[in-house]
């Protein structure tokens, strides 16, 4: 993948290889949090996902995965209580300008790492990340024995990114177009 994106051009950073700058979130369950200054300097960032369930977190789609800016040593502190509610608050620091999630196959229970395997056959892409987690939740919803299995806004995940302001509000502000 890192050398298709440097053949297209496009500057590939390793976040991790770089100085840590430690930001205000402004959220209310997340505070503060180490970020990558070659992150929070990006002109364009670009997320690549996959579509999974997640034993903790319900789901770990496009605002979870905003937990892999963080300094390590600060990702397992965020685990411990108000998991939903402090991936969503991180999001208020760091911003995709489109995603582009894998639902070529996905979790529909257990994970992040392992998981009961099903094949939706599909690639999303948006620069709206509720819009998008939305629409992949109904998407593991849809199969038998998905532990997904509630109207997709009811998730803390995403009604909390909606109080924030990460997106849209509901399904009358996006539309879906289908390639």
């Amino acid at each position: 993948m890192l050398k298709k994106a440097e053949e297209a051009g496009a500057e590939v950073v390793i976040f991790n290889e770089g100085n840590w700058k430690r930001v205000a979130t402004r959220g209310t369950y997340l505070k503060n949090v180490s970020l990558p200054e070659t992150a929070l300097e990006s002109k364009k960032v670009v997320y690549t996902c996959c579509m999974k369930t997640h034993r903790f977190a319900k789901f770990t789609f496009s605002l979870k995965l905003a937990v892999g800016f963080m300094v390590p040593r600060e990702r397992m502190q965020l685990h411990i209580r108000h998991l939903e509610e402090k991936v969503s608050d991180l999001n208020l620091v760091v911003h995709p300008h489109l995603i582009i999630m894998d639902g070529r196959k996905c979790f529909i229970s257990g994970g992040p790492a392992t998981g009961d395997l099903r094949n939706p056959g599909l690639v999303l892409a948006s620069g709206d990340r509720v819009a998008l987690d939305v629409e992949a939740l109904k998407t593991v919803a849809a199969f038998n024995g998905s532990s997904l299995r509630n109207d997709p806004w009811s998730y803390t995940q995403i009604r909390r990114a909606v109080e924030l302001g990460l997106g849209v509000k509901n399904e009358q502000e996006y539309e879906v177009v289908d390639s």
